[in-house]
Parts: C-alpha cells; sequence; structure tokens
C-alpha cells in the first residue's frame, strides 16, 4: 500500500499467479479482522445465547460468499472491458491483481470500523454522545478516504497488468464498476417495491 507501483510492477511479472491466490488474497485478512470485529460486537452487546453466535458464523459465511461472487463477477467483466482496450491476461492473474487493490482496502477500512465502534462505545459510556457523533464522522471521512485511494490501487494494479496508461486502466474497471452497482441498485429497488407492494395488500 506504501508504495503501490513498484509492488503491482513486482506482482504483475509474476507468471504463477492464479485464481486460488487472489481468493487467499481476499480471504485470509479479511477474516483475520472481520471475525475479531464481529467478536468485538458481541462483547460489547453481552449477547452470547446461540442464536447471536448463529447470527455470527451467518454472517462470517455470507461475507466470505458475497466477497467471491461479487469479485469474480467484476472481474470476468473486467477481463471483458481490457480485452475490448487491447489487454491480454490469464483470468487468473487478473483477479490476483484485483485482489492485490482490494483486499488492503477492505482491511484498513475494518480495522477502521474496529477503532470507531471502540471509541463510541466508551463515548456511550461517559454519557458523552456528542463525542460517538464525532469519532464516526470522523471513521466516516477515513473510510471514504480509504476507498478512493483503494480505487487508485485498481488503477495502478491493472495498469501494470496490461501496460496501460492511467486513463485507459481507469476506464477499463470504472465501466464494470457502474454496471455492477446499477444492477445493485435495480436488484434493491425491485426487492423494495415487492415489499411495500406486499405490504399495501395485506394492510
Amino acid at each position: 500500500m506504501l508504495s503501490p507501483k513498484k509492488t503491482a510492477a513486482i506482482h504483475a511479472k509474476r507468471k504463477e499467479l492464479s485464481f486460488r491466490d487472489g481468493l487467499e488474497n481476499f480471504g485470509t485478512p479479511i477474516l483475520m479482522t472481520y471475525l475479531p470485529l464481529l467478536l468485538l460486537a458481541l462483547l460489547l452487546s453481552g449477547n452470547f445465547e446461540a442464536i447471536y453466535l448463529a447470527a455470527l458464523l451467518f454472517s462470517i459465511a455470507a461475507t466470505a460468499l458475497a466477497i467471491i461472487a461479487v469479485s469474480g463477477l467484476f472481474t470476468l467483466m473486467l477481463s471483458a472491458t481490457t480485452s475490448f482496450f487491447g489487454g491480454k491476461a490469464e483470468i487468473g492473474r487478473l483477479y490476483y491483481m484485483v485482489s492485490l487493490a482490494a483486499a488492503p482496502t477492505f482491511v484498513f477500512t475494518i480495522v477502521i470500523n474496529i477503532a470507531v465502534l471502540l471509541l463510541k462505545s466508551i463515548m456511550q459510556n461517559l454519557s458523552f454522545p456528542l463525542g460517538a457523533g464525532v469519532f464516526q464522522l470522523a471513521g466516516d471521512l477515513v473510510a471514504f478516504s480509504m476507498l478512493i485511494y483503494g480505487f487508485y490501487l485498481l488503477t495502478v494494479s491493472i495498469g501494470a497488468l496490461f501496460k496501460f496508461g492511467w486513463k485507459k486502466a481507469l476506464v477499463s474497471w470504472l465501466v464494470p464498476a457502474i454496471i455492477l452497482l446499477a444492477a445493485g441498485a435495480f436488484l434493491s429497488l425491485t426487492v423494495l417495491l415487492g415489499v411495500l407492494r406486499f405490504l399495501f395488500k395485506t394492510l
């Protein structure tokens, strides 16, 4: 993360990279930070009943599956856009380079969430809601900044793998990202409208 161009250039030259390597990049550091965050939430809430532990395990499994599904779909779409621009690389190597940019961003964001959760809990115990709000705002700003930096890392990774300039690398991932966001928004809206129709019929 501190020297992204150098790191991306080194990894882009590796020929043995595979989809499995990308999964390890995503899974290992994320679970190492995400799991403590959920356990911390349980500790702070004081709920240790079986239903909460089951919810914890379900949340971890759902998050892992969502990461695999979304990152895999994004990589397939990214492969199509980079091919359009003349880029050629095995899908496994491309997935690895995507994970190289995304995984540290996820981890840092989760660490920020852990810190904010602790600080908010302290402020609330001290009956100081304004302090909790300030820490939440600061955490949101840092997380947003990290997201923007993650986009930069992704642009650098794609540019290193395909020898693209920054504009071509940016457009390569921006197109599939917009499509996925639009599809997610459409799906969410469809579900919401379905729920509203159901409620109107039952009331």
